[in-house]
């Protein structure tokens, strides 16, 4: 069985947007032939063939298609290719370094505007 990221993960990371079809980074095209969108002429039934021809390169749905954006991939929800539990994993697996670092850039960040000085203020 394809491992898959966390709800949680798949919330966080969404890209907020969803449509009629995505392909998701590894190639695998997912599509929803089940809401009434604005397809062009044919274009449904030929995804449709292609998912006969093709399943486990097309992948029809029932809902409509959203994305995870991450590491500049464009990841389907729940595409078979783990790629978004491979980075799942990697953040769980790096969580204290990444905690840190997260901490030390936040305080240099900080350090940085406070030493940005404001002029011209009003009296």
């Amino acid at each position: 069985m394809k491992k898959q990221c966390s709800e949680l993960f798949s919330e966080i990371f969404s890209s907020g947007c969803t449509g009629c079809i995505r392909t998701c980074d590894c190639g695998i095209t997912y599509f929803d032939g089940y809401n009434n969108w604005d397809w062009e002429v044919n274009e449904l039934e030929n995804l449709r063939q292609k998912a006969k021809d093709d399943p486990r390169q097309y992948i029809e749905q029932d809902h409509s298609v959203g994305t995870i954006k991450i590491g500049g991939a464009q990841i389907v929800h729940g595409c078979s290719c783990e790629q978004a539990q491979r980075y799942e994993t990697f953040i769980l697996n790096h969580a204290v370094q990444l905690a840190e670092y997260l901490n030390k850039r936040a305080v240099m960040l900080k350090e940085k505007a406070i030493a940005i000085e404001v002029g011209g203020g009003l009296k």
